[in-house]
C-alpha cells in the first residue's frame, strides 16, 4: 500500500511533466481538498498509507489537473479576498488582482459612504458579495447575463447569508431604462477584456472558463464602451465606477470619459501593471 508522501510526490512529477506552472502547490492543495490534510499535516502523516476510496479519488483530480483543467474547477472552492466562493465550469475564476475593485470599495464606502452598489458582470459574485458581507447596510446588485453565473452567485449569495444582495439578470451591453434599480453610488465591474482574437493564444486552463466571461470584442474595450455611456450617467453625482481591466488598456478606458468626470485614478496591481480605472462622476 502506498504512503503519503509517495502519492504526493508521484502527483507533482505527473503534474510537473504535464506542463502545469506550479506543480508543487497543485499538488498540495489537492492534498487538502481529497485527503483533508494542509501541508504541515502532510508532513506529519507522510509515512501513513493512503485509504483507497481518497487515492481514487486523488488519482482522478491530478489527471484532470493534468489536463490542464483549472485547479479552482476542480476543488470547486476558491478564496478571494476575505471569503471563500463556489466556483466551476460556466464563471470567471477570481484572481488575486481582482480583489483590487474590493479595496476600492471599501476605500470610498469609508471615505465617502454608500447606498447602493452594483457589480457588473458579477460572474461567480465575488465581488459584489464580499463588498455586501463587510458592509451589511449597503444594498449591492450583482448584474450578470449568463445563466451559469446567476446560479453560482445565488449559491454564493446563500453560502455567506448575504440578505442584502439582490441579483439581476441582465446584458450590459444593453440599455439600462427599464431595469427599475435605484441609482448607485458605486459600481463595480470586471467585464469581458481580452480581444477576441487574442483568447485562442492564453494558457490552456483558460480554455476552461467561459468565452463569454473573456471576450471583449475585437479591441477588447467594448463593455467599457457601453460602461461609459449607459451606465456611468446613471451614477448618482459624486458617485464612482471602478473597472478592472487589461494591461495596456487603461489610458483608452480614461479616454472614454472624457469631459464626462470630475476625477480619475489608475490603481496598479501587485506587479506594478495598470490594472484597476476609477473615474468619478
Amino acid at each position: 500500500m502506498k504512503n503519503l508522501y509517495s502519492v504526493y510526490r508521484e502527483a507533482i512529477k505527473a503534474l510537473s511533466e504535464a506542463g502545469c506552472d506550479s506543480p508543487e502547490f497543485d499538488a498540495q492543495q489537492l492534498v487538502s481538498y481529497c485527503f483533508g490534510m494542509n501541508k504541515t499535516q502532510l508532513l506529519l502523516n507522510s509515512g501513513n498509507p493512503v485509504d483507497d476510496c481518497k487515492l481514487i479519488l486523488f488519482d482522478d483530480c491530478i489527471k484532470r489537473r493534468s489536463n490542464h483543467e483549472p485547479l479552482q474547477y476542480i476543488i470547486g472552492m476558491w478564496d478571494f479576498h476575505k471569503f471563500s466562493f463556489k466556483v466551476g465550469e460556466g464563471v470567471l475564476i477570481p484572481r488575486p488582482e481582482t480583489e483590487l475593485l474590493v479595496d476600492y470599495a471599501i476605500e470610498k464606502i469609508n471615505k465617502s459612504g454608500c447606498e447602493v452598489i452594483f457589480d457588473l458582470c458579477c460572474g461567480s459574485g465575488c465581488v459584489g458579495l464580499s463588498v455586501a458581507k463587510l458592509f451589511p447596510t449597503v444594498k449591492v446588485f450583482c448584474v450578470d447575463i449568463s445563466d451559469k453565473a446567476i446560479e453560482y452567485t445565488n449559491k454564493n449569495k446563500e453560502l455567506l447569508c448575504a440578505d442584502n444582495v439582490t441579483i439581476v439578470k441582465k446584458d450590459i451591453l444593453e440599455t439600462i431604462s427599464f431595469l427599475g434599480l435605484p441609482k448607485p453610488d458605486l459600481i463595480l465591474s470586471n467585464p469581458p477584456y481580452i480581444k477576441t482574437d487574442e483568447i485562442k493564444a492564453l494558457q490552456p486552463e483558460i480554455a476552461f472558463e467561459p468565452f463569454m466571461a473573456l471576450d471583449g470584442g475585437a479591441d477588447g474595450l467594448e463593455f467599457y464602451r457601453a460602461l461609459s455611456e449607459n451606465w456611468f450617467p446613471f451614477i448618482n453625482k459624486g458617485g464612482s465606477i471602478a473597472m478592472e481591466c487589461g494591461e495596456e488598456q487603461a489610458k483608452d478606458i480614461l479616454s472614454m470619459f472624457v469631459n464626462k468626470a470630475q476625477k480619475a485614478r489608475i490603481i496598479k496591481d501587485a506587479c506594478g501593471i495598470d490594472r484597476v480605472v476609477t473615474v468619478t462622476r
